[in-house]
């Protein structure tokens, strides 16, 4: 499995922007461990219909999920590639309460299986020899462990969806803060649903947002919030609408230039932890609002890579 790329971007004209930044941190930088984060960006059309997809996952880490690193990469792809055909499948699927209610019922069962399906590929391309079944809490998957939250902005919707722990935040244009997933209250401190638990298709939260007016959606793995006070948290919150108050100073290529650094300092001075951020600028839907700031992509069909600026 190839080492993440730090850092990707990603754009459609009549959607908006997305770039993501991984960083590895400084604990795991001082025990020279790997960053077991991953995350993905991508835009594209379907039957002329856009969309943008993007997803970010956290390796557990621990020895029990010593092949997380590759699980979460793992996950990232299959959430992206059933987020695309998901949009194939439902481009011309009118009402909007079919769509949504589609993506709560299908999405969390589709991608877990196709994560479990990479998973397989994996073992026997490494040959890798997976832990045994048959205990409470592994299924066999458990050395793959990985979260995961993937979103699809497509037409006048934003569609959510997340096993395990990490952060999902809206902010519109007016500053308000939206927080579609709550924390999963259930669990007890570093304890985390995941890809690898039993009945993981059952365990997922979704959300469906009306696009609206647009505004910045900003996904991160547990690392950053970490960093603050937490999910949710006022610190963590006042971190997020700081980003969004530089892109419309600053223009977003220059938050996102300067976002590797950020992430490095706070690992390094806070959690420690590898640090995951995706950031996606959304438009408007047409005679909603203006456009947001900063928005000046070349509409690229796929992934496009902006390592190297």
């Amino acid at each position: 499995m190839d080492p993440p790329r730090p850092f990707l971007s990603a754009c459609d004209p009549a959607l908006g922007w997305a770039f993501g930044c991984s960083r590895t941190g400084a604990s795991h930088i001082r025990s020279s461990r790997p960053c077991e984060d991953a995350f993905a960006v991508w835009s594209g059309s379907s039957g002329a219909i856009p969309c943008i997809a993007i997803a970010i996952a956290d390796g557990h880490g621990d020895p029990r999920h010593d092949q997380s690193r590759t699980g979460s990469a793992l996950a990232v792809q299959a959430a992206v590639d059933e987020l695309i055909g998901f949009h194939r499948m439902h481009m011309h699927t009118i009402p909007r309460h079919i769509l949504r209610s589609e993506f709560r019922a299908d999405f969390p069962r589709r991608v877990t299986r196709r994560w479990r399906d990479y998973v397989q590929v994996d073992v026997g391309q490494r040959e890798i020899t997976l832990s045994p079944a048959g205990n409470a809490g592994n299924n066999g998957y458990t050395r793959y462990g990985s979260t995961l939250i993937a979103a699809l902005i497509v037409g006048d919707t934003i569609l959510i969806g997340q096993i395990g722990d990490g952060d999902v935040v809206l902010v519109r244009p007016d500053g308000t803060v939206e927080c579609p997933i709550p924390c999963d209250t259930q669990l007890m401190g570093m304890e985390t649903q995941s890809l690898s638990s039993r009945d993981a298709h059952l365990l997922w939260r979704t959300a469906t947002l009306d696009r609206g007016a647009g505004g910045f959606l900003i996904a991160a793995t547990d690392g950053v919030s970490d960093s603050f006070d937490g999910s949710e948290g006022p610190e963590f919150l006042k971190f997020v609408k700081s980003l969004v108050d530089r892109v419309n100073e600053f223009g977003i290529e220059s938050v996102a230039w300067s976002m590797k650094g950020w992430l490095d300092r706070y690992s390094e001075l806070a959690s420690g932890d590898d640090m995951t951020l995706v950031f996606v600028s959304i438009n408007p839907v047409e005679g909603e609002d203006k456009p947001q700031p900063g928005q000046n992509g070349t509409g690229e069909d796929d992934v496009l890579s902006t390592e190297g600026w």
